[in-house]
């Protein structure tokens, strides 16, 4: 069966700074002997682990899965993954944008819980404004890449909401 590139990019809620990639790939490849992935935000930088002294992370074949901790903030990237041979050639790409969202999503679901505990809080037009327009930005940020492949346009949305999570204080 002739091989397929594939993966899969997911966060956790828990650890917003961890993504984790999944290589689904189909068939095989005699001639594949390494992997490696390339996170490129929208401003151009390239995300790595720290101490990688390359723009890019070595997957090694043995593992279907990889975590890695690269983010401090909710960024759109573009995750390029490619398969090489010995000589280091790429035989197969698979590249696909993505909206890595947890930060943001994490802290909306603390203003969430928050209102069910202060109930006339719901009631205040400048707090539930700041709330959805906070809410607008990370769904925003999340469409602009997932329909339009628009991970600039997503960014901003996201930086958007970032700024408003930083500087809480005068929002919620």
């Amino acid at each position: 069966m002739a091989f397929v590139p594939s993966i899969s990019v997911s966060q956790l809620a828990a650890t917003p700074q961890n993504v984790t990639f999944t290589d689904n790939s189909t068939g095989a490849d005699a001639a594949i002997v390494s992997r490696k992935l390339t996170i490129q935000t929208a401003a151009s930088t390239y995300l790595v682990p720290s101490g990688t002294s390359t723009n890019y992370i070595s997957w090694a074949l043995a593992n279907t899965s990889i975590t890695v901790d690269i983010l401090t903030e909710d960024q759109c990237v573009n995750v390029l993954c490619e398969w090489l041979d010995i000589n280091g050639a790429t035989l197969y790409t698979y590249e696909n944008q993505y909206p890595l969202a947890e930060y943001n999503k994490q802290f909306l679901v603390a203003l969430v819980s928050a209102q069910g505990l202060t109930p006339g809080i719901v009631q205040d037009v400048s707090y539930s404004g700041a709330m959805a327009t906070f809410w607008v930005n990370i769904n925003a940020g999340i469409n602009q890449v997932n329909f339009a492949a628009d991970i600039q346009g997503g960014q901003n949305c996201f930086n958007r909401a970032t700024a408003m999570r930083l500087s809480q204080n005068l929002y919620f």
